[in-house]
Protein backbone atom coordinates (compact mmCIF):
# COMPACT_ATOMS: atom_id res chain seq x y z
CA UNK A 1 0.00 0.00 0.00
CA UNK A 2 1.20 3.30 -0.44
CA UNK A 3 2.64 5.68 2.12
CA UNK A 4 -0.05 6.57 4.98
CA UNK A 5 2.32 10.09 4.49
CA UNK A 6 -0.36 10.72 1.46
CA UNK A 7 0.40 13.88 -0.80
CA UNK A 8 -2.15 16.02 -1.82
CA UNK A 9 -1.99 15.98 -5.27
CA UNK A 10 -4.50 13.68 -6.28
CA UNK A 11 -3.96 11.71 -9.45
CA UNK A 12 -6.29 9.32 -11.33
CA UNK A 13 -4.55 6.19 -13.39
CA UNK A 14 -5.92 5.76 -16.59
CA UNK A 15 -4.98 2.27 -17.54
CA UNK A 16 -3.01 -0.08 -14.98
CA UNK A 17 -1.75 -3.05 -16.80
CA UNK A 18 1.97 -4.22 -15.67
CA UNK A 19 3.27 -5.10 -18.87
CA UNK A 20 1.94 -2.94 -21.28
CA UNK A 21 2.80 0.54 -20.00
CA UNK A 22 5.08 2.32 -17.12
CA UNK A 23 2.41 3.25 -14.78
CA UNK A 24 2.34 -0.01 -12.61
CA UNK A 25 5.91 -1.27 -13.22
CA UNK A 26 8.18 1.83 -13.11
CA UNK A 27 5.88 5.10 -11.56
CA UNK A 28 3.34 4.21 -9.27
CA UNK A 29 6.42 2.85 -6.69
CA UNK A 30 8.32 6.53 -7.04
CA UNK A 31 4.12 8.56 -6.77
CA UNK A 32 3.07 6.21 -4.45
CA UNK A 33 5.81 4.05 -2.17
CA UNK A 34 5.13 1.60 0.11
CA UNK A 35 4.80 1.78 4.30
CA UNK A 36 8.23 2.79 5.66
CA UNK A 37 9.63 4.28 1.82
CA UNK A 38 10.13 8.24 1.32
CA UNK A 39 7.52 9.90 -0.86
CA UNK A 40 9.48 11.99 -3.08
CA UNK A 41 6.38 13.53 -5.14
CA UNK A 42 3.43 15.55 -3.32
CA UNK A 43 0.63 13.07 -5.53
CA UNK A 44 -0.89 10.38 -4.48
CA UNK A 45 -2.96 7.64 -6.92
CA UNK A 46 -6.69 7.79 -5.54
CA UNK A 47 -8.44 6.51 -8.30
CA UNK A 48 -7.80 4.06 -11.33
CA UNK A 49 -9.05 2.51 -14.09
CA UNK A 50 -8.85 0.22 -16.62
CA UNK A 51 -10.75 -2.09 -19.48
CA UNK A 52 -10.05 -4.77 -17.85
CA UNK A 53 -11.09 -4.37 -13.98
CA UNK A 54 -9.62 -7.34 -12.74
CA UNK A 55 -6.56 -5.12 -13.78
CA UNK A 56 -7.59 -2.33 -11.42
CA UNK A 57 -8.68 -4.50 -8.41
CA UNK A 58 -5.03 -5.54 -8.48
CA UNK A 59 -3.57 -2.49 -8.65
CA UNK A 60 -5.74 -1.02 -5.94
CA UNK A 61 -4.95 -3.90 -3.87
CA UNK A 62 -1.04 -2.71 -4.25
CA UNK A 63 -1.15 0.72 -4.20
CA UNK A 64 -4.67 1.77 -2.67
CA UNK A 65 -6.73 3.94 -4.31
CA UNK A 66 -10.60 3.39 -5.18
CA UNK A 67 -11.22 1.45 -8.71
CA UNK A 68 -13.87 3.11 -10.67
CA UNK A 69 -16.03 0.95 -13.12
CA UNK A 70 -16.44 4.47 -15.58
CA UNK A 71 -13.21 6.05 -16.20
CA UNK A 72 -15.09 8.92 -16.40
CA UNK A 73 -16.26 8.98 -12.42
CA UNK A 74 -12.77 10.29 -12.03
CA UNK A 75 -14.05 13.72 -13.00
CA UNK A 76 -14.28 15.99 -10.21
CA UNK A 77 -12.43 13.72 -7.53
CA UNK A 78 -9.14 14.12 -9.07
CA UNK A 79 -6.43 17.09 -10.10
CA UNK A 80 -4.91 15.74 -12.91
CA UNK A 81 -5.00 11.97 -14.68
CA UNK A 82 -1.68 9.69 -15.98
CA UNK A 83 -2.71 7.62 -19.54
CA UNK A 84 0.16 5.29 -21.15
CA UNK A 85 -1.03 1.58 -22.23
CA UNK A 86 0.76 1.03 -25.94
CA UNK A 87 -1.75 -1.14 -26.61
CA UNK A 88 -4.36 1.35 -26.62
CA UNK A 89 -2.71 4.47 -28.75
CA UNK A 90 -5.72 4.26 -31.08
CA UNK A 91 -8.46 4.63 -28.35
CA UNK A 92 -6.40 7.81 -26.80
CA UNK A 93 -8.52 10.11 -28.44
CA UNK A 94 -11.89 8.68 -27.09
CA UNK A 95 -10.15 8.28 -23.47
CA UNK A 96 -9.14 11.63 -22.85
CA UNK A 97 -12.16 13.45 -24.14
CA UNK A 98 -14.16 13.62 -21.11
CA UNK A 99 -11.24 14.55 -19.12
CA UNK A 100 -10.21 18.01 -21.28
CA UNK A 101 -13.71 18.84 -21.94
CA UNK A 102 -13.78 19.07 -18.54
CA UNK A 103 -10.53 21.06 -18.05
CA UNK A 104 -8.60 17.60 -16.29
CA UNK A 105 -4.76 18.05 -16.86
CA UNK A 106 -3.63 14.75 -18.19
CA UNK A 107 -0.35 13.30 -19.22
CA UNK A 108 -0.29 10.99 -22.30
CA UNK A 109 2.42 8.69 -22.62
CA UNK A 110 4.87 8.54 -25.49
CA UNK A 111 3.84 8.02 -28.36
CA UNK A 112 0.87 10.43 -28.40
CA UNK A 113 -0.99 9.05 -31.48
CA UNK A 114 -0.17 7.01 -34.47
CA UNK A 115 -1.62 9.79 -37.27
CA UNK A 116 -1.47 12.92 -37.16
CA UNK A 117 -5.39 13.70 -37.31
CA UNK A 118 -5.85 11.48 -33.67
CA UNK A 119 -2.74 14.01 -32.09
CA UNK A 120 -4.59 17.31 -33.77
CA UNK A 121 -8.03 15.75 -32.46
CA UNK A 122 -6.82 15.83 -29.36
CA UNK A 123 -4.47 18.78 -28.96
CA UNK A 124 -7.49 21.15 -30.34
CA UNK A 125 -9.61 19.84 -27.94
CA UNK A 126 -7.24 20.78 -25.07
CA UNK A 127 -6.39 23.89 -26.76
CA UNK A 128 -10.89 24.47 -27.22
CA UNK A 129 -10.96 23.95 -23.16
CA UNK A 130 -7.73 25.59 -22.46
CA UNK A 131 -6.52 22.18 -20.88
CA UNK A 132 -2.97 21.45 -19.57
CA UNK A 133 -2.06 18.89 -21.53
CA UNK A 134 1.50 16.70 -21.45
CA UNK A 135 3.34 14.08 -23.46
CA UNK A 136 6.89 12.97 -23.07
CA UNK A 137 9.52 10.91 -22.70
CA UNK A 138 11.45 10.83 -19.17
CA UNK A 139 14.67 11.41 -21.55
CA UNK A 140 13.38 14.65 -21.88
CA UNK A 141 13.61 15.55 -18.75
CA UNK A 142 17.01 14.24 -17.27
CA UNK A 143 19.39 16.71 -15.51
CA UNK A 144 22.14 15.92 -18.62
CA UNK A 145 19.60 17.68 -21.08
CA UNK A 146 19.47 20.85 -19.12
CA UNK A 147 23.23 20.59 -19.19
CA UNK A 148 23.24 20.11 -22.87
CA UNK A 149 21.08 23.50 -23.67
CA UNK A 150 23.00 25.20 -21.35
CA UNK A 151 25.96 24.87 -22.86
CA UNK A 152 24.71 25.52 -25.91
CA UNK A 153 24.38 28.82 -25.65
CA UNK A 154 27.88 29.84 -25.30
CA UNK A 155 28.49 26.68 -28.20
CA UNK A 156 27.56 29.15 -31.39
CA UNK A 157 25.52 27.88 -34.02
CA UNK A 158 24.88 23.86 -34.01
CA UNK A 159 26.65 22.12 -36.62
CA UNK A 160 25.31 18.96 -36.23
CA UNK A 161 24.59 16.05 -32.95
CA UNK A 162 24.49 12.10 -32.57
CA UNK A 163 22.63 10.58 -30.00
CA UNK A 164 22.97 6.80 -28.80
CA UNK A 165 20.08 5.47 -27.54
CA UNK A 166 19.25 1.67 -26.27
CA UNK A 167 15.90 1.01 -27.86
CA UNK A 168 14.98 -2.33 -29.80
CA UNK A 169 12.13 -1.40 -31.24
CA UNK A 170 10.90 2.21 -32.99
CA UNK A 171 7.44 3.13 -31.44
CA UNK A 172 7.62 2.66 -27.52
CA UNK A 173 11.72 3.12 -27.16
CA UNK A 174 13.15 4.25 -30.17
CA UNK A 175 11.53 7.76 -29.66
CA UNK A 176 13.70 7.60 -26.06
CA UNK A 177 16.33 8.81 -28.63
CA UNK A 178 14.13 10.74 -30.76
CA UNK A 179 12.64 13.21 -28.19
CA UNK A 180 15.85 13.61 -26.10
CA UNK A 181 17.76 14.61 -28.83
CA UNK A 182 14.83 17.70 -29.81
CA UNK A 183 14.84 18.55 -25.95
CA UNK A 184 18.57 19.23 -26.02
CA UNK A 185 18.72 21.18 -29.87
CA UNK A 186 15.37 22.04 -30.32
CA UNK A 187 12.84 21.44 -33.19
CA UNK A 188 12.70 22.98 -36.69
CA UNK A 189 13.13 20.01 -38.80
CA UNK A 190 12.42 19.68 -42.17
CA UNK A 191 12.84 15.93 -43.10
CA UNK A 192 13.63 12.82 -41.09
CA UNK A 193 15.00 9.85 -42.56
CA UNK A 194 14.67 6.42 -40.95
CA UNK A 195 17.20 3.53 -42.26
CA UNK A 196 16.61 0.44 -41.00
CA UNK A 197 17.54 -3.34 -41.98
CA UNK A 198 15.32 -4.81 -40.10
CA UNK A 199 11.57 -5.27 -42.35
CA UNK A 200 9.74 -5.81 -38.78
CA UNK A 201 7.52 -2.15 -38.98
CA UNK A 202 8.23 -1.37 -35.50
CA UNK A 203 11.95 -2.08 -35.95
CA UNK A 204 14.26 0.43 -35.15
CA UNK A 205 17.93 1.97 -37.11
CA UNK A 206 19.55 5.16 -37.59
CA UNK A 207 17.72 7.93 -37.95
CA UNK A 208 18.80 11.61 -39.47
CA UNK A 209 16.87 14.53 -38.99
CA UNK A 210 17.33 17.53 -40.96
CA UNK A 211 16.99 20.90 -39.28
CA UNK A 212 16.24 24.32 -40.47
CA UNK A 213 19.28 27.09 -40.07
CA UNK A 214 19.33 29.35 -37.32
CA UNK A 215 20.52 32.35 -36.81
CA UNK A 216 21.88 32.45 -40.75
CA UNK A 217 23.44 29.91 -40.28
CA UNK A 218 23.02 26.18 -42.77
CA UNK A 219 21.04 23.43 -42.13
CA UNK A 220 22.25 21.12 -39.93
CA UNK A 221 21.79 16.81 -39.07
CA UNK A 222 21.70 14.76 -36.30
CA UNK A 223 21.91 11.05 -36.33
CA UNK A 224 20.33 8.83 -33.75
CA UNK A 225 21.68 5.73 -33.35
CA UNK A 226 20.62 2.06 -31.85
CA UNK A 227 23.77 1.46 -30.58
CA UNK A 228 22.50 -0.33 -27.13
CA UNK A 229 24.39 2.70 -25.36
CA UNK A 230 21.74 4.26 -22.76
CA UNK A 231 21.19 8.39 -23.72
CA UNK A 232 24.38 9.83 -25.05
CA UNK A 233 24.47 12.65 -26.73
CA UNK A 234 27.14 15.10 -28.62
CA UNK A 235 26.48 18.05 -29.73
CA UNK A 236 28.91 20.19 -32.82
CA UNK A 237 28.78 24.03 -32.24
CA UNK A 238 30.91 26.65 -34.24
CA UNK A 239 33.03 26.54 -30.79
CA UNK A 240 33.44 23.36 -29.99
CA UNK A 241 31.33 20.39 -28.95
CA UNK A 242 29.27 19.42 -25.71
CA UNK A 243 28.75 15.79 -24.66
CA UNK A 244 26.84 13.98 -21.89
CA UNK A 245 25.98 10.57 -21.29
CA UNK A 246 22.52 9.54 -19.07
CA UNK A 247 23.72 6.75 -17.02
CA UNK A 248 20.76 5.98 -14.34
CA UNK A 249 21.50 2.56 -14.22
CA UNK A 250 23.42 2.31 -10.76
CA UNK A 251 20.33 0.92 -8.94
CA UNK A 252 16.90 0.92 -8.71
CA UNK A 253 17.06 3.78 -6.31
CA UNK A 254 19.51 5.81 -9.19
CA UNK A 255 16.95 4.59 -11.85
CA UNK A 256 13.70 5.94 -9.68
CA UNK A 257 15.03 9.48 -8.80
CA UNK A 258 17.44 9.88 -11.30
CA UNK A 259 14.87 8.69 -14.73
CA UNK A 260 12.20 8.47 -13.18
CA UNK A 261 11.02 11.12 -10.87
CA UNK A 262 12.37 14.28 -13.25
CA UNK A 263 9.20 13.96 -15.50
CA UNK A 264 6.65 12.95 -12.62
CA UNK A 265 7.32 16.11 -11.08
CA UNK A 266 6.60 18.02 -14.14
CA UNK A 267 3.51 16.43 -14.15
CA UNK A 268 2.64 17.20 -10.66
CA UNK A 269 3.58 20.63 -11.36
CA UNK A 270 1.45 20.76 -14.27
CA UNK A 271 -1.44 18.58 -12.36
CA UNK A 272 -1.09 21.57 -9.24
CA UNK A 273 -1.10 24.68 -11.16
CA UNK A 274 -1.85 24.30 -14.57
CA UNK A 275 1.87 24.80 -16.09
CA UNK A 276 2.60 22.93 -19.49
CA UNK A 277 6.51 21.79 -19.60
CA UNK A 278 5.70 22.25 -23.74
CA UNK A 279 3.33 24.41 -26.07
CA UNK A 280 0.57 22.72 -27.88
CA UNK A 281 2.11 23.23 -30.99
CA UNK A 282 5.53 21.76 -29.50
CA UNK A 283 3.40 18.53 -28.87
CA UNK A 284 2.07 17.83 -32.37
CA UNK A 285 5.73 18.84 -33.88
CA UNK A 286 7.26 15.86 -31.96
CA UNK A 287 4.56 13.62 -33.30
CA UNK A 288 5.25 14.52 -36.77
CA UNK A 289 8.86 13.83 -36.29
CA UNK A 290 8.28 10.56 -34.82
CA UNK A 291 5.60 9.87 -37.76
CA UNK A 292 7.78 10.98 -40.45
CA UNK A 293 10.30 8.38 -39.03
CA UNK A 294 7.77 5.63 -38.96
CA UNK A 295 6.74 6.48 -42.58
CA UNK A 296 10.46 6.64 -43.77
CA UNK A 297 10.75 2.85 -42.69
CA UNK A 298 7.72 1.66 -43.36
CA UNK A 299 6.36 3.18 -46.52
CA UNK A 300 9.32 4.97 -48.13
CA UNK A 301 12.39 2.16 -48.09
CA UNK A 302 14.19 4.56 -45.11
CA UNK A 303 14.08 8.02 -47.76
CA UNK A 304 13.59 11.33 -46.10
CA UNK A 305 10.15 12.32 -45.24
CA UNK A 306 9.50 15.63 -44.76
CA UNK A 307 6.69 16.54 -41.87
CA UNK A 308 4.52 17.85 -44.34
CA UNK A 309 4.39 14.49 -46.64
CA UNK A 310 3.02 13.01 -43.59
CA UNK A 311 -0.58 13.54 -44.48
CA UNK A 312 -3.02 11.06 -43.59
CA UNK A 313 -0.97 8.08 -43.32
CA UNK A 314 -1.48 6.39 -40.30
CA UNK A 315 1.19 4.04 -38.73
CA UNK A 316 0.32 0.23 -38.25
CA UNK A 317 -1.36 -1.24 -35.51
CA UNK A 318 1.92 -2.60 -33.73
CA UNK A 319 -0.16 -4.79 -30.93
CA UNK A 320 -3.54 -6.02 -30.53
CA UNK A 321 -5.50 -3.54 -28.21
CA UNK A 322 -6.67 -5.42 -24.75
CA UNK A 323 -9.87 -3.85 -25.03
CA UNK A 324 -12.30 -1.68 -26.67
CA UNK A 325 -12.99 1.73 -25.67
CA UNK A 326 -16.50 3.25 -26.77
CA UNK A 327 -16.19 6.40 -29.18
CA UNK A 328 -17.23 9.56 -26.87
CA UNK A 329 -18.64 13.00 -27.20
Amino acid sequence: MQNSDAGSVKVGILTCHPTTGHIRPAWAPVIGPREGQPRRTDMVMSHVWDGEPGQAEAFVAEYGGEAVADYREMIGQVDGVILGDHHQIFDFKHLVRPFLEAGVPIFVNRPFAFCMADAREIVELAREHETPLMCGSSFEYVKEVGVIRRQLEAAGRIRGYLVDNAAGEYAWHGIHGLWMALACVGGGVRRVAHLCADSDPNGVGAIVLEHEGRDGGSPFHGCIQPTGNQGWVRVYGEKGKIEQALAPEGSQWDRDTYLWLPMLLRMQEMFQHGRMPETYEQILEKVQIFLAGFKSHIACGGAPVALGEIGDWVAPNIVEPRFEVAASG
